[in-house]
């Protein structure tokens, strides 16, 4: 009976040892996951930036050259060209890289390090589409309503069209962008002068 206390004392201690090493290691996971999600939110700015800064580059760089600009990024980008690349009207290439731009900051947003673009040219329009693995996760729906609205309003513009959602177990952006002759570049700054 004298040895009771002591195997008391002996577990106490024990399960208050265990306790301790088991809120030190969820403590550490958590600063772990925390310090992975900022490495990873400012992996998505940094590309942000590098994208939106290449497309005033002048002389401005083709559609491919901003896919290689994302892969320097360490995405993984198949980039498969059909029909004869051509000068692009301003617009329609304004437009092209914006979508490129936007599609390819949120494959990396939403988790994933791989997409493939496809370019195609056709005597009247340009194809866009850019394809990507979601690898279980969904995007988060507000986050993909205005990304999906920015793009759809770019290719609007313009006279075509953008559809972006599942596909085949990933997701899908396609744009359908027209060479349209009536469509110019909105102006950088005003025009109209400026009243006295």
């Amino acid at each position: 009976m004298g040895d009771l206390p002591t195997q008391v004392v002996v577990a106490v201690a024990l399960t208050c040892l265990g306790a301790v090493l088991i809120v030190t290691a969820l403590l550490l996971k958590r600063r772990k996951r925390t310090a992975a999600v900022r490495a990873h939110a400012e992996r998505v700015r940094h590309l942000h930036r590098l994208l939106l800064r290449t497309q005033y580059d002048y002389p401005r760089p083709s559609l491919a050259d901003l896919v290689q600009a994302s892969r320097q990024e360490g995405l993984s980008i198949r980039l498969h060209v059909a029909g004869p690349p051509r000068i692009l009207p301003d617009p329609v290439d304004l437009a092209g890289m914006r979508i490129i731009h936007e599609a390819l900051t949120n494959v990396l947003k939403h988790g994933t390090a791989s997409a493939t673009v496809m370019l195609e040219y056709r005597p009247d329009r340009l194809l866009v589409t850019v394809d990507s693995s979601m690898s279980g996760r969904r995007p988060p729906v507000k986050g993909r309503q205005e990304g999906v609205e920015a793009m759809r309003r770019r290719a609007g513009k313009l006279g075509g069209s953008l559809t972006a959602g599942p596909y085949q177990g990933g997701w899908r952006v396609h744009a359908e962008l027209p060479f349209r002759a009536d469509v110019h570049a909105e102006p950088p700054f005003r025009t109209d002068p400026a009243p006295f």
